[in-house]
């Protein structure tokens, strides 16, 4: 079934129990009128049970420190950006450690304090480099591919980014310290 809490604040959170994996519809309605925009196209992954208790510590190679944003993959791959290391760890879908991207620094696929990552569709890694002031993309084997961005509140700049998400063909950027979500296309 599907369980509906008020949060109270206008809005809710609905949950349920998807029957299969992959792509499907939801549809939502209110008072027997669809919500705006449903049918939804979502993607149902791997079912995970309740966390209730840590199943499991995941360190990499021993040394992470500070890790900030956290995102995985459709093949079940799944990226930590290492805020203190200036690195992004790359796990398997059993857990492991798969490789380590970047270094301290500022040239192409190095990083100062990344704190964002999100995949696209076709597995590449957007990280935002919180003191470069950018965004880096590589693909799943941690080749460096592009950046975009630069220091300022112009169109196209940034300053600090931490959140990133890719949905769309778009890339949305939590740009902290102008205030703002950028929004560039892929």
């Amino acid at each position: 079934g599907v369980e509906v809490r008020d949060n109270d604040d206008g809005s809710y959170m609905a949950s349920f129990v998807a029957e299969q994996f992959g792509e499907a519809k939801l549809s939502v309605s209110i008072n027997g009128q669809p919500l705006k925009g449903s049918p939804y196209s979502i993607v149902v992954g791997r079912n995970y049970p309740a966390i209730v208790k840590p199943s499991k510590i995941v360190n990499g190679n021993g040394s992470m420190s500070c890790p900030e944003g956290i995102a995985f993959n459709k093949d079940g791959m799944w990226a930590v950006a290492d805020w203190s290391n200036h690195c992004v760890y790359l796990f398997d879908d059993r857990d492991e450690l798969a490789r380590t991207i970047g270094s301290k620094g500022s040239s192409d696929g190095q990083f100062s304090c990344p704190q964002g990552v999100s995949f696209d569709s076709h597995n590449h890694l957007y990280v935002s480099d919180c003191y470069n002031d950018r965004i880096q993309k590589f693909d799943i084997h941690g080749n460096y591919l592009l950046k975009f961005g630069s220091e300022g509140s112009s169109d196209g700049q940034l300053k600090y980014p931490h959140g990133v998400v890719v949905h769309n063909d778009k890339v949305y950027v939590a740009d902290s310290n102008n205030n703002r979500i950028s929004v560039f296309q892929t």
